[in-house]
This record gives structure tokens, sequence and C-alpha cells, in this order.
């Protein structure tokens, strides 16, 4: 190892689905190196920034932001904020050096690996889909390690990438909840079945539209509705609901591990980390991929688990209300099917992913 305490950045974020892998990087080189320095990059737009100090590291943000397909005037704006960006990146790294730098997507991971790389900075990318990003797939030839979490990435690659696939890195706290504390902490009912609808950390418009007119379908008494809408969605699903008794709104929740230990069937998108999340906490599911997707990555990642036996696929463009609510009513009716679902998803979880990474992190970037 280097001599001194690791000083790492992680830069990923904007959506969960790139920021929690990285959280789960981090809390595992913490628990090996308690006195390594931890920093994240992301954007005041990101789920990263919302969180707050419920982040757990210090937070440095990068005005930058996405590349908008067709015309948008915002679109001007890029090559100045990425200009920007690079400059601050570069004279915090020439004040403070790296030992690494993690990539884990997002377009804030771009000019964060690429500073590094131009600095000869040790970096790697960790990527979650079955379809790499485009920050990926342009640096993948440069960086120290391509960690995948499917092997069946490795076509879409530079073949001069140094490849490793040991799966996607989950928090700790996943699949270890107490039920009972997580029914408080959400203000949910015991003995009653719990639904919990999510479209990621910044929710889900065809999702919750979907689900808010299946909701007269999922009227009854045994049943209560955990509903994770994304920030922009709650006020508008709010006036959709209404009054309606068991259902239990939040723009975003921070905690999914009691979300998890809470509910009896999810109702969700299909990418790469909510799945890693519900094989952990082995929470059946029904599946409906984001239709939008590059190469239409979550249809294929969903189908993957309905063969498996652990979730249902439905595709939202052929989904109709009833149908939406008859698949969730059939399956919380059939709690033998449930619990064999519970444990077909609990089996395709990779437990010691961040481990696995974090282990040969040491034995091959960061080894002397």
């Amino acid at each position: 190892m280097r001599e001194g305490p690791l000083d790492i950045h992680f830069a990923g974020g904007g959506t969960g689905g790139h920021l929690f892998p990285a959280l789960a990087l981090a809390d595992e080189f913490r628990r090996r190196f308690p006195d390594c320095r931890i920093t994240f990059w992301g954007t005041r737009r990101g789920v990263e920034y919302r969180l707050g100090k419920k982040l757990g590291y210090p937070l440095r943000l990068l005005r930058i932001r996405g590349f908008r397909r067709g015309f948008a005037l915002s679109n001007l704006w890029i090559p100045l904020e990425l200009a920007g960006s690079i400059l601050l990146l570069l004279g915090t790294f020439l004040r403070r050096r790296p030992s690494l730098v993690v990539g884990t997507g997002g377009y804030v991971s771009g000019p964060v690996v690429l500073v590094a790389l131009l600095m000869g900075i040790p970096a790697v990318i960790h990527e979650q889909n079955s379809y790499p990003g485009a920050t990926t797939r342009f640096l993948s030839r440069w960086v120290d390690k391509v960690y995948l979490t499917y092997s069946s990435s490795r076509q879409y690659l530079s073949p001069r990438a140094r490849v490793e696939v040991y799966g996607n890195p989950v928090r700790g706290t996943i699949g270890h909840a107490d039920r009972q504390q997580a029914l408080s902490f959400l203000g949910l009912e015991e003995g009653k079945k719990t639904l919990f609808v999510f479209g990621g950390s910044q929710g889900a418009k065809g999702l919750n539209d979907l689900v808010a007119q299946a909701l007269p379908f999922l009227q009854r008494g045994d049943l209560q509705i955990l509903w994770a809408t994304g920030p922009a969605w709650l006020e508008s699903i709010r006036k959709r609901v209404g009054q309606q008794q068991g259902v239990r709104l939040f723009p975003f929740i921070d905690r999914m591990d009691l979300a998890y230990r809470a509910a009896d069937l999810a109702v969700c998108r299909a990418g790469a980390t909510t799945l890693a999340e519900l094989a952990m906490a082995g929470l059946p599911a029904i599946l409906v991929p984001f239709p939008y997707a590059t190469a239409n990555h979550q249809e294929r990642n969903a189908r993957e688990l309905e063969r498996a036996g652990a979730a249902v696929c439905l595709v939202e463009k052929q989904t109709s209300p009833e149908e939406l609510a008859r698949t969730a009513n059939e399956l919380l009716d059939n709690p033998e099917r449930l619990q064999q679902m519970a444990e077909k998803m609990k089996k395709q979880a990779r437990p010691n992913a961040a481990a696995d990474i974090v282990s040969d992190l040491l034995a091959t970037v960061l080894a002397d």
C-alpha cells in the first residue's frame, strides 16, 4: 500500500443508480481504512445534493449538465461549464493529489475521471448497466480498470479495456433491517400487506401514471401502498390520489433499506442498481422497464429476473391499469408464490461485490 492515508474521490450521481454503488464502495473503504479520506463529486441537481448530510461524506460540486437531445439553449452552456469544471478539478487535484478516482456513471463522472487520467492519477470506472453508458465506453481504453455488473457488457468496450466482473455494489444495510422498525419509520400499519411503488431516485412519470390509474382496482382493506413518486411528481400524484386511505406518498425515500423491509411486493423500474437492491433484500417485484432506456437494457434486465422466477415483467406501453392491478392482487393473494419469488430473488444477489472490488483495487491499482 502507499504511504499515508488513502485519499479517494468518487464521481457519480444525478440518480441513485449511479450514486448508491459509489456509496457502497466508499463504505467498504472506510470500513477497512477508518482514516482514509473520501470525497464525492456531484451537482446541485443530483440526488447526492438532496441527501445533504445524510450522504455521509464531503461533497464537492461541479457546474455541469448533461447534453439534451435536439435543440436546447442549455446545450450552449455545456462547453463553458465543462471548461470551468476541468479547471476546478485541476486546481483541486494539484493541491491534494488523490490516491484514486472512481467513476460510477452520470455526466459528472466524465470530467473527474478525465482530469485524473490527464494527471496520471489512478482511475477506474464501475458500470452498473448491461449496456455501458457513453462515459464508460469512451474512457474504457484508458482507465486502469473497468468493473462490470454483467459479463455481457464486455462486447461494448474497447478491446484494450482491463475488465473485471464483480456485480453491482449495494450498501450493507440493505436486507438487514427490522420489519417493525421499518413499518414504524414509514408510518405503515402492521398486519397489512405492503405494495412498494417507486421509479428510482428521480421518480418515473410513466410508472406513476400507470399506478395512479390502477388505484381503483387495488382498493382492498388488507393492503397499504408505499409510494415514492419522485420530487417532481409528488404534488400531481397527491391531487390524483386525494384522500384515498392506505396510500403513503413520499417524494424520495433515503432509507431504502427500511422501505424494502416493510414491503411484500414492489412495483418499479428495472435499472441495474434497483435490481441489485431487490436481490439483496429478497423482495419479489413487478418490473415495468423504462421504455426509453439505451438499447432497451432495462427490459433485458427484467426478462432475466422473470426467467429466474424472481419477478414479473410488464411492458409499460402494453400494460393496462387493470392488468397491473390484477397481477399485483394475484401475487399478494398467493403467499406461497411470493415466498418462492423472494427466495429466487435472493439467489440473484452479489453480497460481496463491494468487498471484491475493493480487494481487487488494493491488489492491483493501489498496490505498491
